[in-house]
């Protein structure tokens, strides 16, 4: 049996070249008997390997590196799973280690007997020992610690006294002895990419001096030819090793129902319960329509075993709805089960949407169902903790992701190990990404080589967003776990693997827009219900038309603005097929349904669906159609359908064309034209890909809709929690600043009387955050709302008095620009006269004290200050002189949207060139209503050149068309008298 037990992954992360993919092949070129994996302290390959030992039909032996501590030493043990129950132990082994870092070899004797140990002859314990009995009395007391007879010794590939005297005690004591050449990258030519993964950690280049290359089973026997009985060792240890871990099954959690009622009933029961509440608010409903999809809901729940699953999801839902948690309407094709609206998993109601059951479960199809539940992002994780105390910490774990190096930003990694310098690195990048590296240039060849070569490893685990493993089954003895976030577990496993085994898994998403509904119900006092939210408010749909769609959920984007602006959208299915559209596939039909949608005569596919096409104007957008389409005309069950529509989406030709042979078949049988059939499967095969899912279009309309209604009708509420989630982002601020202006509503500076992290509400007027201001986080906030309590500030002297112990000089400089201070009745210029903390507190011994107050600086000082603490303008953003310029000539206020101005400002910057013909020409800063950028061309720079150091002149401005940001071309510059 030949091969080594010692090969280590990409999972052994920056410590192997080692594709897993990569070294099956190699083993299977090689002609190796097996491939024994030993990654660093985890089980992260685990699945994968199974998985491509079926693949590529060659035996894989599970094991991994494991370094204790043996009276304050290090030693390495390689631990192997000779078998299915070893490798459950294994599991628990790696999972023990990887949950706690602090365990000692004496916590882990019990599993430690239960697997196969081997104890590798090269490692930094026996390096020093020079005398054979010291090292045979070391060796010795290793093997005693661990009373099993599955522990042996091995010979790695170096040969020297360490060698001989594991030789002998092998011998001697009848222990197995095992060849373990350590292999960490593919070949010799491999080699120097290994050293710069291995030295990127510690930024410095360390050569290793062994080889850890892989080799042939030719080489491995030469390697060992002293040795040779070790193969038979190897044989008799793992000739027979086989697991039956892919196979196995794992059942879903069991949910606590009433006392001698079954899942089963107790779904039922509350579904129907469910129904009668839902269909009390619904006069228009037909009762029977409703109560025939439930059951036959419920019976597809049975029979996939599903039950238990719909129970536990209902069951933190109406936790989450119950403590103040605020849940999505849905997500994905979930929405389209009756069963799920009737719990209140959804709120969408799937019938009066038209949406099918069989997009979300398909009998025909088994796969895991996948109920998606969005969250406000900062209570997420209270809905995960009760899940995880309800069904037990090890039953409930979160999934491992893998952050992978990436070329072009490892390169400025490995440059600094290769001392090249990061200026010269990113040149190479850009010549590389260009087309342009230079053969002939060897160091950036070289480069570029390196970086090619750990391309797609693995550098280090995160967790994964939103999924979460539930499972019945203690998880700790049956998938790898590690630490996780918070005092969530987690597995060592990605989720494909995991959903691969058959574990059940429920994305839990955090999701900012439901934080902003929920914070602006609360300012407001919780006026209204978002269930009773009308869906045909004229006003909601009036902002959508104007595009005052700042923080609307899935609207806010340019493009989409742009697009709901052309569409003018009237009704909820506008907005559901927008975000259908709205991809880069479909984005093709938009204009085309916009005019039909307008009123652009279509002519359709065939009488026989146009009904089904009628509500999107001809066009197939969504998937439900397809399956519609389907149904209607070649007569499959949705739940063919929906398997057929998978099939064509997937652009495989071979099951294209079968299905399109099948579908003309079951058409003719169906009573209609084999030429029609072919007309309408190709119109289904063009629109398969496009297709969107119909039921997470709805629910996420609903959403961006119930964000616009609120928007409308609470505005300034709407905009207070929306700038407070981005208050340190001085660009969205600004922007959001212009939407303030437009709907009314003023904004203050921060105060520091009143001001903490939040937007104010007071009428319509909003006062700004103390976090607003650069350099001022939150828990500096925190700091300053101890301070002052319930007693406001009186002064500016208290207010030293009050925070000299908490803040410097510079944040109350802060304080001070950004008008935080201006209660205390003082200028600016006396506030920083008097700034400093190490002369306050004489003016409680003069009875008759009172602040000196200077004169104001100058407006551009004050102006530039602000700018500083902001990143924009709030009380100068206009300079009062062209205010007073503006009413003098009569000049009109302009919109940035404007194509031709005629304004009166202030030249504040000059940039004078010289074009390729030698002409001169400028570019210029210019301060009015906005600040814009004016471009002066060559013959109206000549022009208007003297005019340019003017403080003050008037202006005629075309919009530069060649642009998309805020440039105009100077047509026409005078001066005016100040």
């Amino acid at each position: 049996m030949v091969g080594s037990l010692y090969i280590q992954s990409e999972y052994s992360m920056k410590n192997s070249t080692l594709k897993l993919e990569r070294l099956f092949q190699l083993a299977k070129e090689s002609g190796w008997d097996f491939v024994g994996i030993a990654d660093d302290a985890n089980l992260h390959a685990l699945y994968k390997a199974l998985k491509l030992s079926e693949s590529y039909q060659i035996p894989v032996i599970i094991g991994m590196r494991l370094s204790l501590k043996v009276e304050e030493s290090l030693v390495d043990f390689l631990c192997y799973a000779k078998d299915s129950t070893e490798l459950k132990h294994l599991i628990y082994l790696s999972s023990l280690i990887s949950m706690n870092s602090r365990l000692e070899i004496d916590d882990l004797l019990d599993e430690l007997k239960q697997v196969t140990l081997v104890l590798p002859s090269i490692q930094p314990i026996f390096n020093d020992i020079t005398d054979i009995d010291i090292l045979k009395d070391k060796v010795l007391k290793i093997i005693k610690l661990i009373p099993t007879i599955h522990f042996g010794l091995s010979l790695q590939h170096e040969f020297n006294q360490i060698s001989h005297v594991f030789y002998e005690i092998a011998k001697t004591y009848k222990r197995f002895i095992l060849p373990t050449h350590q292999m960490n990258y593919a070949s010799q030519e491999e080699k120097r990419s290994y050293d710069i993964l291995k030295s990127i950690e510690n930024t410095q280049y360390v050569e290793e001096i062994s080889s850890k290359a892989f080799m042939n089973a030719f080489e491995l026997r030469k390697l060992y030819k002293d040795y040779g009985f070790m193969f038979e060792h190897m044989d008799r240890l793992f000739g027979k090793t086989t697991y039956d871990y892919v196979h196995q099954t794992f059942d879903l959690p069991k949910y606590p129902t009433v006392k001698d009622t079954t899942s089963k009933d107790y779904l039922s029961a509350l579904s129907i319960l469910g129904l009668k509440k839902r269909l009390s608010k619904q006069q228009y409903a037909s009762i029977e329509i409703y109560q025939k999809r439930l059951l036959y809901e419920l019976d597809v729940i049975h029979q996939m075993g599903y039950d238990d699953y719909f129970l536990i999801v209902y069951d933190f839902v109406r936790f989450a709805k119950t403590n103040d948690i605020l849940v999505g309407p849905g997500r994905g094709s979930a929405a389209g089960s009756l069963v799920a609206y009737c719990l209140g998993i959804t709120e969408v109601d799937p019938i009066q949407y038209d949406l099918l059951f069989e997009r979300f479960l398909n009998i025909n199809r088994r796969t895991m169902p996948d109920i998606d539940l969005d969250f406000p992002d900062h209570k997420r994780d209270k809905v995960i903790e009760y899940v995880m105390h309800k069904y037990g910490k090890k039953h409930v774990v979160t999934i491992s992701t893998f952050t992978t190096f990436a070329q072009k930003s490892s390169i400025r990694d490995i440059a600094k190990i290769m001392k090249i310098d990061s200026q010269r690195a990113g040149a190479i990048l850009k010549s590389y990404i260009n087309n342009h590296l230079d053969d002939t240039d060897f160091e950036a060849v070289d480069l570029i080589q390196v970086s090619k070569s750990i391309e797609g490893l693995p550098r280090q685990t995160g967790t994964h967003p939103a999924g979460i493993i539930i499972s019945h089954e203690d998880l700790s003895h049956h998938i790898p776990l590690m630490t996780g976030p918070k005092e969530v577990l987690q597995s060592q496993l990605e989720a494909s693997d995991l959903e691969a085994l058959g574990f059940l898994k429920i994305d839990f998403l955090g999701l900012k827009n439901l934080s902003i509904i929920e914070d602006v119900l609360k300012l407001e006092n919780y006026p209204i219900k978002l269930s009773d939210i009308p869906l045909d408010d004229p006003s909601t749909y009036q902002l959508l038309k104007d595009g005052d769609v700042d923080g609307i959920f899935q609207l806010e984007s340019f493009g989409m603005r742009q697009t709901i602006r052309k569409m003018k959208p009237d009704k909820f299915e506008d907005i559901v097929a927008l975000l259908a559209l709205y991809r880069p596939g479909p984005m093709i039909f938009i204009d085309e349904y916009i005019e039909r949608l307008h009123g652009k005569p279509y002519e359709g596919l065939d009488p026989s669906i146009d009904d089904i096409l009628k509500p999107t104007y001809g066009i197939i957008i969504y998937q439900e159609q397809i399956m519609k389409i389907l149904n209607e005309f070649a007569g499959f069950s949705y739940a063919e359908a929906d398997i057929i529509r998978r099939a064509i989406s997937k652009k495989v030709r071979e099951v294209i064309e079968s299905e399109k042979i099948r579908f003309i078949q079951r058409s003719n049988e169906n009573g209609k034209d084999a030429h029609l059939a072919e007309k309408i499967y190709d119109a289904i095969e063009r629109f398969a890909d496009y297709g969107f899912n119909r039921s997470h279009s709805v629910a996420y309309a609903l959403l961006a809709y119930q964000m616009a209604y609120l928007k409308t009708h609470y505005k300034a509420s709407f905009m207070a929690v929306l700038m407070t989630n981005v208050a340190q982002n001085s660009e969205l601020i600004k922007s959001y600043m212009e939407t303030l202006h437009l709907n009314g509503i003023d904004m203050l500076p921060p105060d520091i009387n009143l001001s903490l992290d939040q937007f104010i509400v007071k009428g319509q007027t909003l006062i700004a955050p103390l976090t607003m201001i650069k350099g001022i986080g939150p828990s500096l906030v925190q700091k300053i709302k101890v301070i002052r309590g319930e007693k406001p500030f009186v002064d500016y002297q208290d207010f030293k008095q009050r925070t000299h112990d908490t803040l410097n000089e510079k944040v109350v400089e802060s304080l001070i620009y950004s008008h935080a201070l201006d209660g205390f009745g003082l200028t600016k210029a006396s506030l920083i006269q008097q700034l400093g903390y190490q002369t306050f507190g004489f003016e409680s011994f003069i009875k008759d004290f009172k602040e000196k107050n200077e004169v104001e600086f100058d407006f551009e000082v004050l102006k530039e200050k602000e700018f500083e603490v902001f990143g924009f303008n709030i009380k100068y953003k206009h300079n009062p002189m062209i205010q007073e310029l503006h009413k003098k000539y009569n000049i009109k206020s302009f919109k940035l949207e404007d194509e031709h101005v005629r304004t009166i400002g202030r030249i504040t910057k000059v940039k004078v060139i010289e074009t390729k013909q030698k002409q001169t020409m400028a570019f210029i800063q210019f301060e009015s209503d906005y600040t814009v950028e004016l471009i002066l061309f060559p013959k109206a720079y000549e022009q208007y050149e003297k005019l340019l150091n003017e403080p003050y002149v008037l202006v005629e401005i075309s919009k530069n068309k060649e642009k998309t940001n805020n440039d105009y071309i100077i047509k026409h510059i005078e001066k005016v008298k100040v």
